[in-house]
C-alpha cells in the first residue's frame, strides 16, 4: 500500500483538509525503516513528529538513570504515537523513548506540519487530543500495575498476554527483556521465574519460557 492510501485510511481527519492541506501533509511525511532494538525517538532528540507503524512493532518506554527501564506501551500495525511529536505543542513535553521491538516500518509526519495543521482545522485537533488521551490512559493503566499489583502478577499477565499475541505457549524472550518491560530488574525475573519453574507453571531454557500452568 502506499503511503499516501496508508495516510488516507489511517488517519481520520484525512477527509476533512483540504486539497492544499493534504498535499503538503503528504509531501511533508516520509516512511522510515529501523532496525530491531533501534531507537526511533528519545528524551534527549529533538521533535522527531507522529509516528504510523506499518510494520512490525515498536515499544514505548521511559528509562531512568540507573539504566531501569518500564514499558508504557506497545505501537502495532496502524498504530498512531502522538508523544513524539509532543514537543512542537507549547507545555506539552513527554520524556519517553521508542524503539523498534524487530524490524519495522513506520510513516513519520513532520511536527511543525502537525501543529499547523491543528492550529487551521479542528478535526485535526481533536484527533490529537483523543490520541493523547487514549494513550495516556494506557500510561495510567502501567502505573496502577505497577503500584497496586506484585511483580508475580505482573509477569504472569505479561506472559500469558504475550501468548495470546503469538499464539503460542513457547516465547523466545530473555529475562532482561521481561526486566525492561516492567521496570524491575533482571535478577529478580529471573529468580520469579525460577519459583514459578519449581512449582512447575513454566520450563525455562535460555532465551525461551515455555508455559505450562499458568
Amino acid at each position: 500500500m502506499s503511503k499516501d492510501q496508508y495516510l488516507k485510511e489511517t488517519l481520520p481527519f484525512f477527509k476533512d483538509l483540504n486539497d492544499e492541506e493534504k498535499n503538503e501533509l503528504i509531501s511533508k511525511s516520509f516512511i522510515g525503516k529501523y532496525e530491531k532494538g533501534e531507537l526511533v525517538h528519545s528524551k534527549n532528540s529533538s521533535c522527531t513528529g507522529l509516528l504510523i507503524t506499518m510494520s512490525g512493532n515498536f515499544r514505548v518506554f521511559i528509562s531512568a538513570p540507573s539504566g531501569r527501564q518500564i514499558t508504557l506501551f506497545k505501537l502495532y500495525d496502524r498504530d498512531v504515537c502522538m508523544l513524539s511529536a509532543s514537543c512542537a505543542f507549547q507545555n506539552i513535553t513527554y520524556d519517553v523513548n521508542l524503539e523498534a521491538q524487530n524490524d519495522a516500518s513506520a510513516i513519520i509526519i513532520d511536527s511543525s506540519l502537525l501543529k499547523k495543521l491543528s492550529q487551521s482545522n479542528i478535526n485535526v485537533m481533536n484527533y490529537i487530543l483523543s490520541l493523547t488521551q487514549d494513550k495516556l490512559s494506557e500510561v495510567m493503566y502501567v502505573l496502577e500495575q505497577a503500584t497496586f499489583f506484585s511483580l508475580d502478577e505482573r509477569i504472569t499477565d505479561y506472559l500469558l498476554e504475550q501468548s495470546r499475541y503469538q499464539d503460542s505457549n513457547i516465547l523466545y524472550i530473555t529475562h532482561e527483556n521481561i526486566a525492561n518491560e516492567l521496570g524491575s530488574s533482571r535478577e529478580v525475573i529471573s529468580r520469579i521465574l525460577k519459583k514459578f519453574e519449581k512449582e512447575g507453571k513454566i520450563e525455562v531454557s535460555r532465551g525461551k519460557i515455555t508455559l505450562i500452568k499458568l
